[in-house]
């Protein structure tokens, strides 16, 4: 009596083999009850998409969360130590979780609110395995969000030397290990092969060098290509859920195939089988699995193009300021943020009061007050007078990065990006029924099974489409790093492409074309002669008053308000309260009980007031209204050049909050049509500007100085926040550009679309490839040998292309 063998039952959570009594949930079956938990906890919040994601299974959780483990966790001092931001109510951190691997960790990863409602935000960071979530104080603690993901099957790496910050740098000495068995026993088996080369009849040689062959294949097949047989595997075991075989099996089912084939060769002495083209053919499949983790890794840990981030910081010595770039900021170092700057660093405040507004962090944007002594985390932007604090923790710029790159603020995705990634989906389907179909043929018709094996395998190895999806992020990695040595730091690679894609150009005038600070005092629209400001009032103003205006004005990053602080730096410093700065009108204070209001016309008097220069700021004080100071335009040099170049490939359009006329400056209407300048344009009105231009077909790119045109950077398809020794910038933008590396922009714009004509010549050379590749395979006279070499050659070309054409381009 025979028995068929019963396939072994699968946890349908993370698809491990099922004991003899499974536990059971409904039809499904779970391999122990935290697989049962875990599942009806997703079930219970609508996340059961979680098991339609990916062809990876769940994570195991056998062993079950060990609580008295994160115990350590409820002491105060270490949990200051994990928390890169906290207030009263609320607090982030990141951790670095191992068994990250595929899509569905994602999806279940992002929607950790839906199950525990103190959860307020989760963003994964996929390639270095990190979370960083944000959670309410008053309903969770670090120890229960801990203990939630270790519930799940994510169990945090937690270690006090910063695991997170310093990254987990990648490992190759396993794949290394498989390379050099597969090496040494290719070479052997070459060698034991030369009688077959050579022709030689001795049938003893043969018999025993092919058993020879045999034993020096199995750890060749069985180790060095033990990774194809787990990709695969873990594919087959979530295959039933409807998903589709990964792109290794058709490279696994050659090797198998060509393995058995000279098993049954050499074991009924029909010849000496095909061991040595087919270690042969595992020995540079790994060189290219080698090769590509070294270039997934190196866009992973090697963008330290950060270091270019244009931003700087005011540090204080005695009470002399000095812009530094934020990358040289040190612990003890004393600094001044103003109204709207963005504390780099965890520092203490030590003078001043503090109004932060953390929405940058939590998505919160009601101020929190602080006093002299508080810590302030990084990542808050001062809302009222400049404070000065002391840095106590150094932050990583990646920090500044990672609160840029928020979700909140990210536009659509890359449309090559996702057909890169896409490329994969029916790769494998299409290939496997190419090869059965050019198999069948050589086999059935033919009548030849030597060619059938080699037809059947070549096109299983040589169709690969994975430089493909390789060619777009090595080349706009490559494309961030130039950009970024030219002072042009983009939040990530899709800016590029649509960079490239940008028809016209909107410019704001103050701070971006017109700047402050000592290197604009001369201008080539003035014959190079210095400017200075003008002061306008119905009766000259006392030191005192100029005291006042000097202690108001200070406070602000505002380029004119910069400017009037330049002016008036022989005034002494007197103490402010109740700062406020309204965008696109002035500032105000009350200084040593008198309530000063510095802007325009229309903010420090009811009064009609014409302005009698093209950039005014009106003062009053005490509410009488005193006059006004005449701001010289101090353009910034090599505009004219810029310009003209820019306007043959570009519609240019002026968005300006002044009141410039075409009579008062002619280079205005040397530059801009009539028709494309807007002047006493409010915020508002600038991003319903954009708008209007994006509703016209237009893909717009918006330049401006991240104070009055916030909006409209975040409307536009690109915005380009312009920065001048300060570390004002919104999150809303794309792009930030030094101020001294303006007159570049064109030089920057040619090279994103360079860029992606390169991507699409790469994009079209790999399709040539895998079309000749395998019109050549079909025939049946490529060996699996050549096309194991060709694959990671291909790769090799393709990133080759993508690397030295970036890298090479000149103007």
């Amino acid at each position: 009596m025979t028995t068929t063998a019963q396939p072994a039952l699968r946890c349908y959570h993370c698809g491990d083999t099922c004991p003899d009594q499974p536990v059971q949930l409904g039809d499904k079956a779970f391999c122990c009850a935290g697989c049962r938990t875990v599942y009806q906890v997703l079930s219970d919040h609508q996340l059961c998409q979680y098991y339609d994601l990916n062809q990876q299974p769940g994570v195991s959780t056998k062993n079950g969360p060990q609580t008295a483990r994160t115990a350590f966790l409820d002491h105060p001092d270490i949990v200051e130590k994990l928390l890169t931001f906290s207030n009263e109510t609320t607090a982030t951190t990141t951790f670095f979780v191992p068994t990250i691997h595929c899509s569905s960790c994602l999806y279940l990863l992002e929607h950790l609110y839906k199950i525990e409602p103190g959860i307020t935000q989760t963003r994964v960071d996929f390639l270095k395995k990190q979370v960083h979530v944000t959670y309410q104080k008053t309903q969770l603690t670090l120890r229960q969000v801990v203990d939630l993901l270790t519930s799940l099957g994510y169990e945090p790496l937690i270690s006090l030397t910063d695991v997170v910050q310093q990254g987990q740098k990648p490992t190759y000495r396993p794949l290394l290990y498989r390379l050099a068995v597969a090496g040494f026993c290719a070479g052997n088996i070459m060698l034991f092969s030369f009688p077959d080369y050579l022709g030689l009849d001795d049938p003893l040689f043969k018999q025993w060098f092919g058993f020879f062959n045999l034993l020096l294949a199995l750890p060749v097949v069985f180790y060095s290509a033990s990774g194809y047989f787990t990709s695969v595997w873990q594919s087959l075991r979530r295959h039933v859920r409807g998903r589709l075989i990964n792109i290794d099996a058709p490279i696994l089912l050659g090797i198998l195939v060509a393995f058995f084939r000279g098993c049954y060769e050499v074991l009924f002495q029909h010849g000496a089988g095909y061991f040595d083209s087919l270690t042969g053919l595992i020995f540079f499949l790994l060189c290219g699995k080698w090769f590509q983790q070294r270039t997934v890794d190196f866009l992973s840990f090697e963008r330290d193009f950060t270091a270019y981030f244009p931003l700087a910081v005011t540090r204080l010595s005695g009470e002399t300021e000095e812009p530094i770039p934020v990358a040289n900021l040190r612990k003890g170092d004393r600094i001044r943020v103003r109204h709207g700057e963005l504390v780099p660093a965890d520092a203490l405040l030590y003078r001043g009061n503090g109004q932060l507004d953390y929405s940058f962090v939590t998505g919160e944007s009601v101020p929190e007050p602080k006093q002299p002594g508080d810590l302030i985390y990084a990542g808050g932007r001062q809302l009222g007078e400049a404070i000065d604090l002391e840095v106590v923790r150094e932050t990583a710029q990646s920090y500044l990065t990672q609160l840029w790159n928020n979700e909140a603020f990210t536009k659509k995705q890359s449309r090559f990006r996702s057909f890169a990634d896409g490329v994969g989906t029916y790769f494998t389907v299409i290939v496997l029924t190419l090869a059965l179909v050019v198999g069948a043929y050589w086999l059935l018709f033919a009548h030849d099974p030597a060619r059938a094996v080699n037809a059947f395998t070549a096109v299983l190895i040589i169709a690969c489409p994975c430089a493909l999806s390789l060619s777009y992020p090595f080349a706009m990695g490559n494309g961030l790093r130039r950009l970024g040595q030219q002072k042009c730091y983009l939040k990530n690679a899709d800016v590029i492409e649509q960079l490239a894609a940008c028809d016209t150009i909107v410019f704001d005038k103050t701070g971006t074309l017109t700047g402050s600070g000592e290197r604009m005092r001369e201008t080539a629209c003035a014959g190079n002669k210095a400017l200075s400001v003008v002061e306008a009032f119905s009766a000259p103003l006392t030191s005192y008053e100029r005291a006042l205006v000097a202690a108001v004005v200070r406070q602000s990053v505002h380029p004119l308000s910069r400017q009037l602080t330049s002016h008036l730096t022989d005034a002494p410093v007197l103490a402010i309260e109740g700062f406020t700065e309204v965008l696109g009108h002035g500032v105000q204070a009350v200084v040593d009980g008198w309530i000063v209001k510095v802007g325009r016309s229309s903010f420090v008097t009811a009064e009609f007031v014409p302005d009698v220069s093209e950039t005014t700021a009106h003062v009053s004080i005490e509410h009488l209204y005193r006059g006004c100071f005449q701001i010289p335009v101090a353009y910034r040099p090599g505009l004219n050049a810029m310009m003209t170049q820019l306007a043959g490939t570009y519609q240019l359009h002026l968005l300006s909050g002044d009141n410039t006329t075409l009579t008062s400056n002619p280079l205005l209407a040397k530059w801009f049509a009539p028709a494309h300048m807007t002047f006493n344009c409010p915020p508002q009105a600038k991003l319903d500007r954009v708008k209007a231009l994006q509703a016209q077909g237009h893909r717009v790119l918006m330049i401006g100085d991240g104070l009055n045109d916030a909006g409209a950077l975040k409307q536009a398809d690109v915005g380009m926040a312009i920065t001048d020794d300060t570390i004002q910038f919104t999150p809303a933008s794309d792009a930030i550009l030094d101020a001294g590396s303006l007159t570049q922009l064109p030089e920057s714009l040619r090279y994103s679309r360079f860029g992606m004509n390169l991507v699409r010549f790469s994009f079209g050379v790999s399709v040539g490839y895998n079309l000749i590749g395998l019109s050549y395979a079909l025939t049946g006279h490529l060996s699996p040998l050549v096309a194991a070499i060709l694959m990671p050659i291909s790769s090799a070309t393709m990133l080759a292309i993508a690397a030295i054409g970036m890298r090479s381009w000149r103007k």
